[in-house]
């Protein structure tokens, strides 16, 4: 079955280029399309599907990405006390340096760090390909509106150039071919926050609030990068400007969790922009979220009553992840507490968020609707190095008809990658609010986000439908009387609880000044329990982003510099 009415991010269309002493720009691509025969609409749409990372290179690494995802799993989610890396042991590596992320011993010659660089340069590539096409062709009917959403397209992979190594090499569709090895990476942020800017404030005008496709850009989503710009720049009324456009449109927080992680198209009322992932679509096994592809849980011998089969059960949720959901007597969250003691697999007396198992798979705790078995834990590759909790959060329902097999490529279908969500824009206004001294109103946004999680389904007694898995407890936060430290607290909180395992809290840690501190105190209480982390550390001032990958450096002759403590 295809889903209609989207951006199918299947078509690969690349242009010949000239030469030059950039490596991802040496790449000959495969099945090209003349410049003089292209459909423009295609092209657009070519652009498009560089969101999930995927090119037509017949490189291995530019077609199956799970080494450097798209949502960020291997670059936020294992770096930043959300998860551990999982698989096989710390020796089970995707792109050669993926135990080296989680233990944040990154070198410049890392293949997952250039595989990242690399794609989103070709995604550059690709925008900046399509914007010269249709300047080139002014009788093209949608070129203003089409050019407006490639620009927006562009501050996407620009603003996630800026969040991993924190800086870019700039290039646009002026940029003369034979001049790009020479631009310097400059650093300036400045500078560089204001061509991301740019581009959002130059589409905006244009882009109309809705699109007749769902998975085109329109007006609200650049308003949403407008906003989450202002965020990580720290301006805040301006954040609260930007945000207040995107929550007054149709986007709305769905009713059931379950559904939301699991359901094709049922998250579509929430999300702001998201990867479009289809079935049936033409292609061998479907436009896939292969980013992801590693990270359903494992399958002992092929269990036939195992919900996916063989998955590698990487991106594993924390244990300190797993103890933030704990609650007070008064089913709110234990902000300075909740690592001080572990919640242990089986423990379903304890209270918590019921948030907890919407999104982590426990053992005995029944797995979405799955009917054969609750969660077992032969579901955990290694028990000993990892523990015992899978990721369940945007694992696809296995009796969807959207999925697109029983077997390989095992929890993968239809279900799309939220990359902005309503909830997010909701705590970027809300975390605005508390930094300007609004507490109130800061704290009535985060008992939305709550509000709705308490009263969305919970996960049921696999043995006794009729009752909750587990002790359930979520409750609203006072709005009148609060400090600023702890409304702060309370929203820092609150994010994790609604956002973890999305690819967030890594850059989160980093805009707000806590990375250093934070995974140096996660990683050293961690290493009592996961021996790898032993004699880990952060080093302020240069874990907070990847190095340039050196392949990169040699290639321009030296113009691009390295990262200060590469």
């Amino acid at each position: 079955m295809k889903i209609y009415n989207k951006i199918a991010a299947i078509v690969m269309v690349v242009f010949t280029m000239t030469s030059c002493a950039e490596d991802y720009l040496e790449v000959s691509p495969e099945n090209v399309i003349s410049e003089d025969n292209l459909d423009l609409e295609q092209l657009v749409v070519s652009a498009y599907s560089t969101l999930d990372y995927r090119y037509n290179t017949g490189e291995f690494r530019d077609n199956w990405p799970f080494d450097h995802a798209p949502t960020n799993w291997c670059f936020s989610d294992i770096r930043s006390g959300d998860a551990y890396k999982g698989g096989g042991g710390v020796g089970d590596n995707p792109g050669g340096g993926m135990h080296a992320l989680e233990i944040h011993q990154v070198f410049p010659s890392s293949d997952n760090v250039y595989n990242l660089w690399r794609a989103l340069y070709f995604s550059v590539f690709r925008v900046n390909s399509a914007i010269r096409a249709i300047n080139d062709n002014p009788d093209f009917e949608n070129a203003a509106l089409r050019i407006a959403e490639l620009k927006v397209l562009r501050a996407h992979f620009y603003f996630e150039a800026m969040k991993n190594f924190g800086s870019f090499v700039y290039i646009d569709e002026n940029t003369p071919v034979d001049e790009v090895a020479s631009i310097e990476n400059s650093f300036d942020a400045d500078y560089l926050w204001g061509k991301i800017e740019g581009d959002l404030n130059a589409a905006i005008p244009v882009l109309p609030e809705t699109q007749p496709e769902l998975g085109r850009i329109n007006k609200l989503v650049a308003y949403a990068y407008l906003a989450k710009a202002k965020l990580f720049q720290g301006e805040w009324q301006d954040v609260i400007t930007n945000a207040d456009k995107v929550i007054a449109g149709p986007y709305r927080l769905v009713d059931d969790l379950e559904k939301l992680y699991s359901t094709p198209g049922y998250g579509n009322p929430e999300n702001v922009f998201a990867i479009q992932y289809s079935i049936d679509d033409g292609s061998e096994f479907g436009n896939l979220d292969f980013g992801s592809l590693l990270n359903s849980p494992d399958s002992p011998s092929d269990d036939p009553n195992h919900p996916y089969l063989n998955g590698d059960d990487f991106d594993k949720p924390s244990q300190n992840i797993v103890n933030a959901f704990k609650v007070d007597a008064n089913g709110l969250p234990l902000l300075d507490t909740y690592n001080n003691s572990d919640l242990e697999p089986r423990d379903t007396a304890t209270p918590v968020d019921p948030r907890l198992d919407h999104s982590i798979g426990r053992p005995g705790i029944t797995w979405k609707k799955w009917e054969p078995m609750p969660m077992q834990d032969n579901w955990n590759r290694d028990i000993a190095t990892y523990g015992y909790y899978v990721r369940k959060k945007n694992q696809i329902d296995p009796y969807s008809d959207l999925r697109a097999s029983g077997g390989f490529p095992w929890a993968k279908g239809a279900l799309d990658w939220p990359i902005i969500k309503i909830s997010d824009v909701m705590l970027w206004k809300a975390e605005a609010a508390i930094e300007l001294n609004d507490t109130e109103t800061g704290m009535t946004i985060i008992n939305q986000i709550r509000n709705r999680a308490k009263n969305a389904p919970r996960v049921y007694d696999f043995n006794n439908p009729s009752v909750d898995a587990a002790n359930y407890s979520i409750e609203l936060y006072p709005t009148i009387g609060i400090t600023q430290n702890y409304a702060r607290k309370a929203l820092r909180m609150e994010r994790r609880l609604e956002l973890h395992n999305e690819g967030h809290h890594f850059y989160d840690l980093v805009r707000w000044g806590e990375a250093a501190n934070w995974i140096n105190n996660y990683m050293l209480t961690e290493s009592g329990k996961r021996s790898y982390y032993s004699g880990a550390s952060f080093t302020a001032g240069r874990d907070e982003y990847l190095p340039i990958p050196q392949i990169e450096i040699d290639a321009t002759g030296g113009v691009y510099k390295q990262r200060a403590g590469y």
